[in-house]
């Protein structure tokens, strides 16, 4: 029989960035297993970061709902401090200039939990008429923004439908919430919403394996379905450079400067490696940290990209000697993990991650083969490892058997994963 289930997406093609990935290949694959998405989203939201390609990539078979929506980004002037909160990129306090903390603490003190907060009222009184006269039982929500499970928590007390919340990062956790100067009321009300969240959702989906374990102090039925890889990998000619590729946003705090200063070493001590050496930083790329790398010794091996489609930049991580990925080293960031992950681990070129201790990304990495992780204090290791990179790259012994047990986090499996979530809370209403 078909099942048709709503779910409620802020992020969503032409949006571009790992926000709009998971669900845009979720719904590529529900059909397969005789569900049917209808997909509710903002009619002209002001996404951060656009990619039209990813429209290609809509399923036929997923209907459309587009609701409007009121963006007060709209109505930001053009000021970097504002739109680095729309990317999740806010500064420590200490380095927050007085205007930045005084549009820090607007932001965070009121709109609660979110800048999304003004969809929730007209959205929840239009799908209350929709989901009853379309016969749709069950919806999910995916946060961040996480006003969009407040309409979840909604739809749910009014209308007793059974409901997943889907959390791609943590909420209380998110490491720049604290720096928004949040008022002891404020930091109450989030924890309070967020608790309503996990305590009426049916099931909580995560994306990694720590946020499963903090939130299944809440609520039991806690499922971990991570991020994945979709596209089939090809035979792509590898860089005739020793080509050291990151792929994202790089901000101040994700700057490891004794990563610079080991490449800066390597570069004086090795011969040949500064004339063979090539870095890729493709996406938003801080100002800062550019004019830094200006004045390294190998400033001039360093490409600088603007954010590329994504196919794009899958072409270009297949083709590079090396992955890179760079973590702040918080707590907070120890809960999420990168989505880039799984496209690094099918594009079967070795990886190397930088980040904070408790990370999933670790784990993971050692269970695949796939690459080593290091902390910000694994000077010598990091040190090492990268020679033996270069000395392998030299010699041609290019690692071509790093894809060990990836097969787990391909799309459609991942897909299998979220039905038997699907069917499980189906059958829990049914024993009810």
């Amino acid at each position: 029989m078909k099942k048709r289930i709503l779910i409620i997406s802020y992020y969503w093609p032409p949006a571009g960035g790992p926000g709009v990935q998971r669900w845009l290949k979720f719904v590529k694959y529900l059909p397969e297993f005789n569900i049917y998405p209808v997909l509710f989203v903002p009619e002209n939201a002001n996404y951060p970061i656009y990619d039209k390609s990813l429209n290609n990539e809509v399923s036929q078979d997923c209907e459309i709902v587009k609701f409007p929506i009121f963006e007060i980004s709209n109505f930001f002037p053009n000021l970097s401090s504002l739109n680095s909160i729309r990317s999740g990129n806010v500064s420590k306090n200490k380095n927050q200039s007085l205007l930045q903390k005084f549009i820090f603490f607007l932001r965070g003190n009121l709109f609660i939990p979110d800048m999304k907060v003004f969809w929730k009222r007209n959205s929840v009184k239009f799908l209350e008429n929709y989901l009853s006269e379309n016969r749709i039982d069950t919806i999910i929500t995916t946060g961040p923004p996480h006003s969009l499970h407040l309409i979840g928590y909604e739809l749910k007390r009014k209308l007793n439908i059974k409901w997943i919340s889907d959390f791609r990062d943590p909420w209380l956790h998110l490491n720049y919430l604290n720096r928004f100067h949040l008022l002891p009321f404020v930091k109450e009300s989030h924890r309070k919403l967020r608790d309503k969240v996990l305590c009426n959702s049916d099931a909580v989906i995560v994306t990694s394996n720590r946020l499963k374990n903090l939130y299944s102090e809440i609520n039991q039925n806690v499922y971990e379905i991570t991020n994945g890889y979709d596209y089939k990998l090809q035979d792509v000619k590898l860089d005739e450079k020793f080509s050291i590729s990151h792929i994202g946003s790089l901000y101040d705090e994700r700057n490891p400067d004794f990563l610079w200063d080991i490449i800066d070493e390597l570069s004086k001590d090795i011969d040949g490696f500064k004339k063979d050496l090539q870095i890729n930083l493709i996406g938003n790329n801080s100002k800062k940290i550019k004019k830094q790398l200006s004045s390294r010794e190998f400033n001039e091996c360093i490409k600088f990209h603007d954010y590329l489609e994504h196919k794009k930049s899958i072409k270009l991580m297949s083709s590079s000697q090396v992955l890179l990925i760079l973590e702040v080293d918080d707590d907070g960031s120890s809960y999420a993990i990168p989505a880039k992950l799984f496209d690094y681990l099918n594009s079967n070129r070795p990886i190397v991650s930088i980040g904070p201790e408790k990370s999933d990304v670790k784990d993971i990495l050692s269970k695949t083969s796939s690459g080593k992780f290091f902390n910000y204090k694994d000077y010598n290791s990091l040190k090492f490892h990268l020679e033996k990179l270069y000395e392998n790259y030299k010699h041609n012994l290019s690692d071509k058997n790093n894809r060990k047990n990836i097969e787990i986090y391909h799309r459609k499996n991942l897909t299998s994963r979220l039905v038997g979530v699907i069917s499980k809370v189906a059958k829990k209403s049914k024993a009810l």
